[in-house]
């Protein structure tokens, strides 16, 4: 499994659980993202691992200002922690204000596993993470 096919998943499984109003699984959801993102086990990652395909770091952004320095931190584990702390945000603390913002972000994972480019980890790598 590749992080392509993953974000198609994540997508997936938040805007049914969003379109069900299964709050349990957004908890839940939130809760597999963080972990992952700490302990940068990722299910991808390990799925691959097991069928013994190597990992793949991704592609790098020419123009970017990384050329200069790097930071020894994953895109893939900034984009989960980023949609974690969205979701929070707009789920769990302003669930009223901004109830369209866990719907973006379900179409954006969705939208991007489709297309195989994520604005978010190409904006990582563009400001130097690995």
């Amino acid at each position: 499994m590749n992080e392509r096919n993953f974000r198609i998943i994540l997508g997936a499984i938040l805007l049914i659980a969003l379109y069900f109003e299964w709050r349990l699984v957004v908890y839940g959801y939130m809760a597999i993202l963080l972990f992952e993102a700490i302990t940068n086990w990722r299910i991808p990652l390990l799925v691959s691992h097991l069928r013994g395909i190597p990992g793949d770091a991704g592609p790098t952004c020419a123009a970017s200002p990384s050329a200069l320095f790097t930071i020894n931190f994953e895109a893939e584990r900034a984009l989960r922690l980023a949609v974690v702390g969205f979701l929070m945000i707009s789920y769990v603390l302003f669930n009223e204000e901004l109830w369209f913002f866990p719907w973006f972000i379900g179409f954006a994972l969705f939208g991007a596993g489709l297309s195989g480019m994520c604005p978010m980890v190409m904006g990582f790598r563009w400001l130097g993470f690995r």
